[in-house]
């Protein structure tokens, strides 16, 4: 879904609607800022607070990731600043992360395990938020490939697996196929924290169902937009963003004379941005939003960055 990031930053919604790598990133577009008065600045600044804050949480019931700022690690083990280099230092490379990919991916022919049982196998061995990461790249790679990996095996993974992040990203690949029972029920677990006491349960599942990207999750998340919490209508409406279609333009056009300016100009963008979208998008997931939501791959560790810096040096 092509966005302009002029006035405000990207949201990462749950995980990824993450938003993260992506990558669930949703802003307003600056093409439509620009038709509106001359108080749009302050508008827009604070909704792009709103972003901010919705972006650090993390996805329900989902740890958040656990990306290292490995340079900084490295400067800091040492206790001083690296040498200058002699010339540009190599980028590190997460050479851990592709031989497992390539290692989870591989059948052998000395491996009687098939790929279910062997997604089955690497989750077991690395429970963290790295391995579901991983586990989910390797998904997300045999989209294409039901031979490897057959619908079947989505299914039966879905409903064996506790991770909500890798529930997602199996949903979500069946969808890419055309199978969209598993995202459905994704959806209708996840909506269950819409009917939370406080407003923070029910922001963290709006942000959870925007990483969705799928429009069975907009219809869940429409009553929201009366809520009475004002945080939790803006929430809605970046929901709708991500998942909504040309369906729930007029859910949302309804909210351009709410008496919060956050909110009404809020609801002004998102309903040009879903007025462009047919009826019949979101309701099988696109890979390329697919691709934005994957949980976020481990970063080379502060021994990979050392090393670097010192062959450079």
């Amino acid at each position: 879904m092509a966005i302009s990031r002029a006035h405000l930053p990207g949201l990462a919604i749950a995980a990824t609607l993450g938003l993260a790598a992506g990558a669930m990133a949703v802003v307003l577009a600056g093409g439509n800022a620009r038709q509106h008065g001359p108080g749009d600045d302050a508008l827009a600044a604070r909704v792009a607070e709103l972003e901010a804050e919705l972006a650090r949480r993390p996805a329900a019931l989902q740890p958040p990731a656990q990306v290292r700022p490995a340079a900084a690690t490295a400067v800091a083990a040492s206790g001083s600043r690296p040498p200058p280099a002699a010339g540009r230092a190599p980028a590190p490379q997460r050479t851990d992360v592709d031989q497992q990919l390539k290692e989870l991916l591989t059948l052998a022919w000395n491996d009687r395990r098939s790929m279910r049982e062997k997604l089955e196998d690497f989750v077991a061995a690395h429970p963290g938020s790295e391995g579901i990461a991983v586990a989910s790249k390797g998904v997300f790679d045999l989209a294409d490939n039901p031979q490897v990996l057959p619908d079947s095996a989505l299914a039966q993974l879905y409903l064996e697996q506790s991770d909500p992040a890798f529930r997602r990203v199996l949903a979500q690949v069946a969808s890419t196929r055309g199978d969209n029972s598993l995202i459905e029920l994704h959806v209708a677990e996840a909506a269950t924290g819409l009917q939370a006491p406080t407003p923070a349960e029910r922001q963290q599942a709006l942000v959870e169902l925007a990483r969705s990207r799928h429009a069975s999750a907009a219809d869940r998340v429409a009553p929201l937009l009366r809520d009475r919490d004002t945080g939790v209508v803006l929430d809605a409406l970046l929901a709708l963003r991500a998942t909504g279609n040309q369906r729930h333009v007029r859910m949302v056009e309804m909210l351009a004379a709410h008496p919060d300016e956050s909110v009404s100009w809020l609801a002004r963008d998102v309903a040009g941005e879903l007025r462009m979208l047919s009826e019949q998008a979101r309701i099988r997931i696109d890979d390329r939003e697919l691709a934005a939501e994957l949980p976020p791959l481990p970063v080379a560790d502060a021994g990979t960055v050392a090393r670097c810096i010192s062959s450079a040096g």
